[in-house]
């Protein structure tokens, strides 16, 4: 701290000089009465003092020195400074780079403003400060960190380029930014470098790797302009995750659209929080949720599908501080069918022999769409010629083993939504199973277990259930499902920390049917064959509604493109657009663009908007090994080829804040000071902080009471 005088002289002027002048100011600014009650006193006090003791006179003394004393440091017009940003401004000419936080955490509201609002405020007051002849620049503190302004020394330059900008919607990224300012300060000829850092400190964008690049030795001063401070509330919860699919055992082929929200106070439960679904920004329903504090909860929307239409909506929770995180798109294309791949591992030359003879006409008893499933039978020698993602269902029959490498497959398959449904039988080779598809089975295959004519067969524990596929099965299909004989089973062994259900038993206590999930997908596993080797299921009324259920509950979510759901930023790339074709992608500001292909992918960087980007092929008439290009409007004849959905990455709403320790461990050869929002800077000698002429003015008329009251008691 300091105590600055404009002049010091007074300091030590005489009692003669003071008074005149005290009373000229007090008169001029109406205070004579004060001037003339301190006057009266001292005579008074003179009359009256005739009999006084060595102790009083001294006292008085005392006090009298003090009055003048500080009525001499009041007409000084002392000003008490805190340091920070007033003092922070060079006075010679200075290279200055700012870095501008435009993160989308940086859009939280303070009453009329946001803080990236203030924070452009206070570069374009910083440019105007600055001495005569310095030079700044701006980088942008979201990731990537960028330069969004050069050197320049014209201070409306800062004003010309920030005035309609907005916060982006990406995350912080200061240590890139950093980086970045420390390149432009090496190539300023001035002496005086400063860094300045406007932002909330939100401290998922202070990654200790990003400043990992600042060489040894490096010293410039830096000062941090926290703007988080002006937030008057807090931002109360985030959309976290959506994701739509269809519901095939509905009739009416319902659409599903699941959310997932965050509560993002620590210690504030958030009761009935608003949420809702929209399509094509017209509402579709509501409802609210209920969530604990620092905790994450989940809601299911439903509406029927009117047409096979794609779908682009979002969801929306109600409106706080920072207005980015409240919603969350998505996309869905639904099917007219479910396409399944049947992978027959036992195929006989005789047609109803064939492991999956049965399973292929309950899924589609009369060769037509009246089941709205789509089988297609492929042996283990043509599977590596399939695109597993043009299936939603695959189903293994009685495999041994797969093509070398094709786990792998099948695990992407999986993990990106697609269902995968095991039987077994005797071709099955346990190993290969326990070793090859350990990551999506939740159990190890043991042993077959096997009766002989005499014992009585394996049956199915059957009784009401409130699972999605069995609870339509009831009366006298549960009764039916009770003679099925099992004459072959295989038992498992769960693993450690796997998480799986049991929907069906036998009735001797051993699982019968085991469903996990895998990422997006679900895993399916019948521990018995579907054919007729191991029972008589195969020819069992029940079995058509049974396998039909089964599948259509498993497909879920699965279109060709394999990255559907996007964070801002990320790339997109499409390995398999088709070859001869000229791919086009229209953003969701409505802005065209001609794809370029790198070798046998297309790719797309400039994700950096929020929403659902549609894909289109055309006809090859444009080079498709040229630069990516804008075009005004689509060409005549393209055909849509999909869509992916871009959204913010949450961890941006997570306000943890960054302390000053923490930040000069990272920059610790900087001088880095603080400071608390933003005050205005008339000049590059300011002259802001506390002014003391009024309290020393107040101590004054003290001294003079308290004489008064000392004389009044002798």
């Amino acid at each position: 701290m300091n105590l600055n005088f404009i002049s010091p002289l007074y300091l030590f002027g005489l009692l003669g000089v003071a008074v005149p002048i005290l009373i000229h100011l007090l008169t001029r600014r109406q205070q004579k009465h004060l001037l003339f009650s301190a006057v009266h006193l001292l005579f008074q006090s003179q009359k009256r003092s005739i009999k006084r003791s060595a102790p009083n006179r001294r006292l008085l003394l005392l006090i009298r020195c003090l009055g003048i004393i500080l009525l001499s440091l009041a007409l000084a017009n002392p000003i008490f400074s805190f340091g920070g940003p007033g003092n922070f401004l060079p006075d010679t000419p200075s290279a200055s780079v700012i870095i501008l936080d435009d993160s989308y955490s940086m859009g939280t509201r303070t009453g009329q403003k946001t803080f990236y609002d203030s924070a452009v405020e206070a570069v374009l007051d910083l440019t105007q400060s600055l001495p005569a002849d310095s030079v700044y620049s701006v980088v942008l503190g979201s990731a990537p960190g960028r330069v969004f302004q050069g050197w320049t020394d014209d201070p409306g330059r800062a004003k010309k380029i920030l005035k309609f900008t907005q916060p982006s919607a990406r995350t912080t990224q200061i240590g890139q930014a950093f980086t970045e300012a420390l390149q432009l300060l090496e190539t300023a000829p001035q002496r005086d470098k400063r860094i300045f850092i406007l932002t909330d400190r939100d401290k998922n964008g202070w990654n200790e790797d990003n400043f990992s690049s600042i060489e040894e030795g490096t010293r410039y001063p830096v000062e941090i302009i926290d703007f988080s401070g002006m937030q008057s509330g807090i931002n109360l919860a985030a959309v976290e995750h959506v994701e739509a699919h269809q519901d095939f055992l509905s009739n009416s082929r319902v659409i599903r659209v699941e959310m997932r929200a965050i509560n993002l106070s620590p210690t504030k439960p958030i009761n009935k929080l608003k949420a809702s679904l929209w399509i094509r920004d017209k509402k579709q329903t509501s409802g609210v949720l209920d969530l604990l504090a620092k905790s994450t909860g989940e809601k299911e929307f439903s509406f029927p599908l009117q047409a096979n239409t794609p779908l682009t909506g979002e969801i929306r929770i109600e409106d706080d501080l920072l207005a980015q995180d409240n919603h969350r798109f998505f996309h869905y294309q639904p099917n007219q069918s479910i396409k399944v791949l049947i992978v027959d591992g036992d195929p006989k030359t005789v047609e109803h022999l064939s492991e999956t003879f049965y399973l292929e006409r309950a899924l589609n008893p009369f060769s037509v769409s009246t089941s709205n499933i789509d089988p297609t039978v492929s042996t283990l020698a043509e599977l590596p010629m399939r695109n597993l993602f043009d299936y939603s269902v695959v189903v293994i029959c009685n495999a041994r083993d797969l093509p070398f490498g094709y786990e792998r497959e099948l695990e992407k398959f999986v993990m990106h939504g697609g269902a995968l449904i095991i039987t077994l039988g005797d071709q099955v080779d346990p190993k290969f199973y326990n070793e090859k598809l350990g990551r999506l089975l939740p159990v190890t295959l043991k042993s077959i277990h096997q009766i002989t004519q005499q014992d009585e067969p394996f049956r199915l524990l059957i009784k009401p259930s409130q699972h999605r596929v069995l609870q339509a099965f009831k009366g006298r299909t549960l009764e039916e499902m009770k003679s099925i004989r099992f004459n072959s089973m295989y038992s498992v062994e769960p693993k450690e920390n796997a998480e799986f259900t049991i929907p069906m038993w036998f009735l001797n206590q051993a699982p019968a049917l085991i469903e996990s999930k895998s990422g997006k997908g679900k895993v399916i596993l019948f521990v018995s064959s579907i054919d007729r080797d191991w029972s008589d299921f195969a020819i069992q009324p029940t079995f058509l509604p049974w396998v039909q259920r089964w599948v259509k509950y498993s497909a879920r979510k699965l279109d060709n493109l394999t990255q559907q759901e996007l964070l801002v930023g990320e790339p997109f790339v499409w390995k398999e657009p088709a070859t001869g074709s000229s791919i086009y992608i229209e953003s969701p500001g409505g802005k065209i663009l001609r794809l370029r292909s790198r070798g046998e992918k297309v790719t797309f960087d400039d994700t950096f908007r929020p929403g659902v980007y549609t894909l289109r092929r055309g006809d090859s008439a444009s080079n498709g090994n040229s630069e990516s290009q804008t075009i005004p409007k689509l060409p005549s004849g393209t055909e849509p080829a999909g869509a992916f959905t871009v959204n913010i990455d949450p961890r941006e709403s997570i306000s943890d804040k960054i302390s000053d320790k923490e930040i000069r461990n990272l920059l610790s050869e900087m001088t880095v000071t603080f400071s608390t929002g933003y005050q205005h800077r008339e000049s590059a000698h300011p002259e802001e902080g506390l002014p003391l002429s009024t309290p020393f003015l107040l101590l004054v008329g003290s001294m003079l009471l308290l004489e008064g009251w000392l004389i009044r008691k002798e």
